[in-house]
């Protein structure tokens, strides 16, 4: 019987690591470690790999992680378990499946992983003015669909 090793941490990529560190002494868009947390850059990254249902495996780990498990703020942890149980063919009958937490970890990595890639590209690519405004327009752009949804009868 194969043991399963139960994650303390949330990994990533060596890429991601060292553009951490290339963000933390740009500071890129205000996504410097002492402007927020890891756990607001992993989940910033996850949500871009969620958005463009992007996700990549990591290669190449980190040797120490990105966050230990307790150092994990609720609404990383909170959006990491939802983007799993969504996840789920039968979300009502697997809710035993949230407690294989390295599934979920392994999921919301992946995600994020993807996520790092675009960060790397638009680091690499565009000036933090350029990259708000496109922000913004996806927000726009989201905000859109959402309201025509709504006049539809949605």
């Amino acid at each position: 019987m194969e043991t399963i090793k139960v994650p303390d941490r949330l990994n990533c990529s060596n890429n991601a690591f060292q553009l951490l560190e290339k963000i933390d002494n740009a500071n890129y868009m205000g996504l410097d470690k002492g402007m927020i947390t890891r756990s607001e850059v992993f989940l910033f990254a996850m949500s871009l790999g969620v958005e463009s249902k992007t996700k990549n495996e990591i290669t190449s780990t980190h040797q120490g992680g990105l966050i230990l498990e307790k150092s994990i703020d609720s609404k990383t942890r909170a959006s990491i378990y939802s983007q799993y149980i969504i996840s789920l063919k039968e979300p009502s009958n697997e809710l035993d499946e949230i407690l294989k937490k390295d599934k979920v970890f392994k999921l919301a990595e992946q995600y994020a992983n993807a996520g790092f890639e675009m960060i790397a590209y638009y680091f690499e690519n565009k000036e933090p003015e350029e990259l708000v405004i496109d922000l913004f327009l996806e927000l726009d752009s989201q905000y859109e669909k959402i309201n025509q949804g709504r006049t539809n009868g949605q």
